[in-house]
């Protein structure tokens, strides 16, 4: 079994995209009370302690779309699996109490 580099309890929070922060590299992501600047919408999703997760994007009408799905990390790769979609593996680069920094594919 593949032991985890990254603090579950930090990791089992709701993300948002901070487009505003990404590099080249990585994409960076905050906590969903961050004041984000105005935006037409932002990706992100809410992780949960036991493995469940939902998955949030802008819809057509600029509103929040959620759906369901799983979630498992194993060492430094996180894969999330909404219901219905596509599974999608990140790679983390740090995760920190407010900030979730992954390396672009």
């Amino acid at each position: 079994m593949s032991k985890n580099v990254f603090n579950l309890s930090e990791l089992a929070q709701a993300w948002v995209h901070s487009h505003e922060e990404d590099t080249p590299t990585t994409t960076v992501y905050r906590l969903a009370d961050f004041p984000f600047p105005p935006s037409r919408g932002r990706k992100g999703f809410q992780l949960d302690p036991g493995g469940t997760m939902i998955s949030r994007k802008p819809g057509p009408t600029d509103r929040t779309m959620k759906s369901g799905g799983t979630w498992k990390l194993s060492e430094n790769q996180l894969e999330l699996s909404p219901k219905g979609g596509s599974t999608q593996t990140l790679t983390l680069v740090l995760v920190e109490p407010d900030r979730l920094v992954v390396q672009k594919a």
